[in-house]
């Protein structure tokens, strides 16, 4: 894998002079149930940014770690949460610092839902003014149609804050940061409006910021999960001119 970090100068310019291309892995620091590590956004899309790297030959970027996370704050700590306009404002700056490489697309790795209308914003606008395309790896919502048939559960019970894809996924890709002794099913609070968004904040209805059930998880299905996922990722990239 290639990080821009771990470059210096001359090997990182004659680099994305091949590719014209960035990685850049986006995440955030929240609460995600008392068996995996606040940091599980970052963690991933880091993660999934190397291997990325690793098939095609592209940079890996600086990582963005604090993202927006104001609907999981927790009173009693583990979330960190930073404005929209301050991370809009930060990450439009690296990313014109990086345009100003030479660099032609970017590759946004982002787990975090709450990012995804920000980097929404500077990708539209760096393609109107510049000419720059991006595009975005969500990685919770791409993973869910290729998780058919791996995990026992489907839909929200599978995908669900901390539930059986997240706990999987972090099974393979960081067992040491999984606290297996603490999984447990605490199941999904009735909703009769799931179609009305209502804005509360989460640790209102999960004080834990775990929904649904962990405990089916495996390092096995995250192998599948994450290799599935990353070969789809790759065929999209070596297309994407």
């Amino acid at each position: 894998m290639l990080l821009m970090k771990e470059m210096n100068f001359v090997d990182y310019r004659a680099e994305v002079a091949k590719t014209r291309a960035i990685i850049l892995p986006v995440g955030a620091f929240e609460v995600w149930g008392p068996h995996l590590p606040v940091g599980a956004d970052t963690l991933v899309a880091e993660e999934i940014a190397n291997r990325i790297s690793e098939k095609i030959g592209w940079v890996v970027g600086p990582s963005v770690p604090v993202g927006y996370s104001e609907s999981l704050f927790a009173p009693e700590g583990g979330t960190i949460t930073v404005r929209p306009e301050s991370l809009r404002n930060y990450l439009y700056d690296i990313v014109e610092s990086l345009a100003e490489t030479g660099v032609k697309r970017f590759c946004f790795v982002g787990p975090h839902l709450g990012n995804v209308p920000i980097i929404t914003e500077i990708a539209t606008h760096l393609r109107r003014t510049r000419n720059v395309k991006c595009c975005l790896i969500d990685w919770w919502r791409i993973i869910q149609p290729i998780c058919k048939g791996i995990l026992k559960y489907d839909g929200r019970p599978a995908h669900a804050h901390a539930a059986e894809a997240g706990t999987s996924t972090f099974m393979y890709l960081r067992p040491d940061l999984v606290k297996a002794e603490r999984l447990k099913d605490v199941g999904l609070a009735a909703n009769e409006y799931p179609d009305i968004p209502q804005f509360a904040p989460f640790v209102e209805t999960y004080p834990e910021a775990h929904v649904g059930d962990p405990t089916p998880a495996s390092a096995e299905k995250g192998e599948q999960i994450v290799g599935k996922t990353v070969e789809r990722v790759v065929e999209f990239l070596k297309q994407w001119h």
